[in-house]
């Protein structure tokens, strides 16, 4: 038995478009701890951290998105999974790159305070990252070259969840601010029939 907790709502997004990339079956927990104390108990049991996405594969309990998503594609393997090591080297780059350049609470949170220079900082940082994802799309349609992998999942699924509509953080398009390539990819990545279900998931 497999289970994923989370809402689709959430950062369980990523994981839950894996599960739907792989053709995995799976049951889904749609836990929104944030706004009910009974999921706030169910996620504590399962994650010490008390948040999600967390995945129970027949009883091998992993949590943190990227890591699922990794271990996911790892064990059950398929297109998205390269077998060669310097392909898996790259999507393991792109990953942690998506985490540590794009998924940064402090900025995020900068964005939306009252500080004007704050705000502008956290923009331009926001930008400056962006730009080296479109430079690396510049002589290939995805990060590994010609096929979706699970690089371009994570990397696509951090940047815009699938009820974003297909905008970095739900508010930027990438070709308004002459990131062309990126908003190109962006677009292929986010228009695939996984994000379509998992938009219709609670």
């Amino acid at each position: 038995m497999r289970t994923l907790y989370g809402s689709a709502r959430s950062r369980a997004s990523r994981s839950l478009l894996a599960l739907e990339e792989l053709g995995l079956d799976f049951a889904h927990r749609p836990l929104r701890q944030w706004e009910s104390e009974a999921d706030m108990e169910t996620i504590s049991v399962v994650n010490p951290n008390r948040r999600v996405p967390v995945l129970d594969d027949d009883g091998l309990v992993v949590w943190e998105s990227m890591a699922i998503n990794l271990y996911l594609a790892d064990r059950y393997g398929g297109p998205l999974w390269p077998d060669d090591p310097a392909a898996r080297a790259r999507l393991y780059q792109w990953t942690i790159w998506s985490q540590t350049e794009i998924d940064q609470p402090t900025r995020h949170r900068a964005r939306l305070t009252s500080d004007a220079d704050a705000r502008a900082r956290a923009e331009a940082a926001r930008l400056a990252a962006l730009a080296i994802l479109d430079g690396a799309l510049a002589d290939r349609p995805f990060l590994l070259g010609d096929t979706f992998a699970l690089a371009d999942l994570n990397v696509a699924a951090t940047l815009s969840e699938p009820w974003e509509g297909g905008r970095v953080d739900g508010d930027l398009d990438p070709r308004e601010h002459g990131l062309e390539r990126l908003g190109a990819w962006l677009e292929r990545c986010t228009s695939r029939a996984s994000w379509a279900r998992v938009r219709q998931l609670p």
